[in-house]
């Protein structure tokens, strides 16, 4: 027989000791044995055990063990629990199964308005970021105690390498916590982050089997923070099982982490007092002037600015800047609010939670903006400052490496303006020409390694010189200061990978317009018209909408002049064509309907009369990374006017 090499058996044995430890062999053998049975007949017993489970066949298919010959079942019996709640278990790697059971004691849904007969029910959606890892939950129907039963099988391994074998005392060193957000989405499709915890999984460690039971309190985000909104039972597992740790050793390695990371903290506030001390100290009006040095999050705890910003690469989900920048403006816009209040509240988000959640303020969408210009090479900065009626906001700044060209990004909408300095060292050469950006004044810029505060005579953004290097320009803080607190060591700084769109576009796009067709039907019908569709007419509407996407893309006018002549070519002579064109960062039939019929010049088309009338609707749906999707929508009619 030909035996398998060493890594597999190292593998067997790993795979058996962990099987032999959750049916707890140990505890049979010790009461058969004291009950007088013989210990050749107890382990008889257990190997039979073993072969009836399946475990030995899981075993050799696992290990593809070739040459050893068994006995195969026509229907084999599950293997391991684990195994049966996640498939993708691999005992050649260090692994953590996440399985939650149940959620309990939810709120955020009791102030909703009853589901009405027919439409969608509200629903919750679990997400998990760890190590470079995302995972999403189906979503489930809001209730007190909502069916949240899923199961995850996270990668443990450092520095990126999965293939290796993690022991105890590596797997103590992963200081990183799994990042746990709950999104809650309307029947309209509108979405709202109800938690963001962090979960130290370490506990397990120190559990014999392998394996803890725990429950963990869901709190609100911002001004809620501190509210409980539900909680989770859930169960971890380590797989294979490893050595046991004990609870005072992960103590005190606790307590090491959360001292060093207090000392650092420590340091950087010292630091940056002094810094603002020296700020103001330049000219009294800086006090003024919108420079932020930190940020609160989600949990209220009050982060630097420079650490919601790391470079960002999403391998083929977006191929240029340019299509970076559209995908973020498609992820809509909130601005968190006070209870009972109308003044602002800011509250900046980790990227996890804004992407999640598929909406946020203005400053999420520059810092991912900026970190996705820095993950394709970019010299890129956040821009935070006022704009018209002296409003707080944000945007990007590029700054070319050679002629020092700067470029403008507006993450909301995606436009980009050229900026061209009217002053050199403060001296003003010409008359600014009148700004095309909608920006008024500018406090300071970073990025995850730099920060400058702007000290030029006048905050004005059409003055503004962005040669960074020049020390009576702008005040910067050392690369030292900001990499001892923005490493992208840092757990909660990790950048989750982006992920492909959950919006198939053909399927999405046919299913809106079957249903937008009907409502046109139902909204004429109730206004006393018969309705006939062009097919012809909404099929060459595709064109237009095309090149109304890639100039959002682009900046560019594209193939107007192709559906210019295919109209004149279709519609027939004597007879009159009109068009509604919109788009919406949401796939929802109902809810655009809702807001076109808010239109005149698309109920006028909606409304058509005439002889011969036929109308048309055509959608097209244009899915990027993650929930942002661009749905352009165009109604249409022909008809033959009567005199």
């Amino acid at each position: 027989m030909e035996y398998p090499n060493e890594a597999v058996q190292n593998g067997l044995r790993t795979a058996i000791r962990s099987y032999l430890s959750q049916i707890d062999v140990d505890t049979r053998l010790q009461n058969a044995l004291a009950g007088g049975t013989t210990k050749a007949s107890v382990e008889n017993e257990l190997l039979g055990d073993l072969e009836q489970s399946g475990f030995i066949d899981e075993l050799i298919d696992e290990f593809n063990l070739n040459n050893v010959t068994k006995k195969r079942k026509s229907e084999p019996a599950p293997h391991t629990i684990e195994q049966q709640a996640h498939p993708g278990i691999n005992y050649m790697r260090r692994q953590l199964l996440l399985q939650i059971h149940k959620g309990k004691a939810f709120t955020s849904h009791l102030l909703d308005q009853p589901t009405l007969p027919g439409h969608t029910a509200p629903t919750y959606t679990l997400h998990l970021s760890f190590r470079g890892q995302r995972f999403r939950s189906r979503p489930v129907a809001c209730s007190d105690e909502p069916d949240l039963r899923e199961s995850f099988l996270l990668e443990l391994h450092l520095n990126g390498n999965r293939d290796a074998m993690l022991e105890v005392t590596d797997l103590l060193s992963v200081a990183d916590k799994i990042h746990i957000v709950l999104v809650k989405t309307d029947p309209n499709s509108e979405t709202h982050l109800v938690s963001s915890q962090y979960l130290d999984w370490r506990d397990v460690l120190c559990i014999p089997t392998g394996k803890k039971t725990i429950s963990i309190e869901m709190m609100g985000v911002g001004t809620e923070s501190s509210i409980s909104v539900g909680i989770l039972d859930l169960t971890l597992s380590i797989i294979p099982q490893c050595d046991i740790l004990s609870e005072e050793v992960l103590s005190e390695q606790r307590k090491l982490e959360r001292s060093r990371q207090a000392e650092r903290d420590r340091l950087f506030l010292v630091y940056t007092k002094q810094w603002w001390r020296e700020y103001l100290q330049i000219r009294p009006s800086h006090s003024s002037r919108l420079v932020k040095l930190y940020a609160s999050d989600d949990n209220q705890v009050n982060r630097p600015v420079c650490s919601y910003v790391q470079p960002l690469r999403c391998g083929r989900l977006l191929e240029n800047p340019r299509q970076a920048a559209r995908f973020v403006s498609l992820i809509k816009y909130d601005k968190p609010s006070a209870v009972g209040n109308s003044e602002r509240s800011e509250r900046w988000s980790s990227l996890h939670s804004f992407i999640a959640a598929n909406k946020g303020d203005v400053e999420n969408h520059a810092a991912l903006l900026c970190s996705l210009l820095l993950g394709f090479g970019l010299n890129a900065y956040v821009c935070l400052g006022t704009k018209a009626k002296s409003s707080p906001h944000a945007w990007v700044v590029t700054i070319g490496p050679d002629d020092g060209s700067v470029t403008f990004w507006e993450s909301l909408s995606a436009n980009r303006y050229i900026h061209k300095p009217t002053t050199v060292n403060g001296i003003l050469l010409k008359p600014p020409p009148a700004s095309k950006h909608p920006y008024r004044t500018l406090g300071c810029v970073f990025n995850h390694k730099a920060f400058y505060a702007n000290i030029q005579t006048s905050d004005d953004v059409t003055f503004a010189d962005f040669d960074l290097g020049n020390t009576s320009l702008w005040k910067s803080m050392t690369a030292e200061a900001i990499s001892s607190v923005c490493s992208p060591t840092v757990s909660w700084m990790e950048m989750p990978p982006l992920q492909r769109s959950v919006y198939d576009a053909t399927t999405l796009s046919n299913s809106m317009e079957i249903e937008l067709r009907r409502m046109i039907s139902e909204y004429r019908e109730g206004e006393g018209l018969t309705t006939v569709f062009d097919d012809q007419c909404s099929y060459m509407l595709s064109m237009a909408l095309s090149a109304y996407e890639t100039e959002r893309i682009t900046g560019q006018h594209y193939g107007n002049e192709e559906f210019s002549q295919s109209v004149t070519h279709t519609i027939p002579e004597g007879h009159t064509f009109k068009a509604y064109p919109i788009q919406f960062s949401y796939a929802n039939a109902r809810r655009s309907f809702a807001s076109v019929l808010r239109s005149k010049t698309c109920t006028e088309v909606l409304q058509c009369r005439g002889d011969n009338v036929k109308l048309a609707v055509r959608v097209c749906v244009y899915p990027y990374a993650e929930s942002a999707v661009a749905t352009w929508i165009m109604f249409a009619c022909k008809y033959q006017s009567i005199m």
